[in-house]
């Protein structure tokens, strides 16, 4: 189980992560959730290409909207995808990052904002809704709301090395913490501290 403190740390380091692939197994009920986060090690430079792959594993429900207009237009057309289209509509994206802190166990307030605006709509057989993940996709024309329920999930490198998820929390906040006290090594992102 997430704790709290978990819940808030991934959500730390996972803002502004881009959001590179998701693609659902429906045999296996799991999930393969890929970002390319901001992250720093202890020490030394930052790592250059860094994704890292988040395994879902007892994956329940699995909920897209894909909406061919800005994500506050109520007017936009509702594009209807399967599961073997969602890592190609993920990717038809290239990456944009995700933000707002609050990615784990808010999807049931998330979903409730659409409306029932739904283009995608899955269910296991055997899977579980203990936890949720809720990310997007805002282009400028289209917009792409992503649920996913499950039990329980374990962090990747790019190597397939396990990470675990203190570690990987420990190095999205080094990162934050970098911006704010100027380290070099979070330059070149875009992203500036506030004043």
């Amino acid at each position: 189980m997430l704790t709290e403190e978990q819940k808030i740390g991934l959500g730390i380091a996972l803002n502004e992560a881009s959001l590179l692939g998701v693609s659902v197994d429906p045999e296996s009920e799991s999930a393969v959730v890929t970002f390319a986060p901001l992250s720093l090690p202890a020490e030394g430079p930052a790592q250059e290409g860094y994704e890292v792959r988040f395994l879902l594993k007892a994956v329940g429900r699995v909920v897209a909207s894909l909406r061919m207009g800005r994500w506050n237009d109520p007017a936009a057309r509702v594009a209807s995808i399967n599961l073997g289209e969602l890592q190609s509509t993920v990717q038809s994206f290239e990456g944009l990052p995700i933000y707002g802190w609050e990615f784990f166990d808010t999807a049931d307030f998330g979903i409730e904002s659409l409306g029932g605006r739904i283009s995608l709509d899955w269910s296991g057989e055997t899977g579980d809704t203990s936890h949720s993940l809720m990310l997007f996709q805002e282009g400028p024309d289209r917009h792409l709301d992503l649920f996913l329920w499950f039990d329980s999930f374990e962090i990747r490198g790019q190597n397939g090395d396990p990470i675990p998820i203190d570690a990987f929390i420990e190095g999205g906040k080094r990162w934050w913490d970098g911006l704010r006290c100027g380290d070099p090594r979070t330059k070149g992102q875009g992203i500036f501290p506030l004043k």
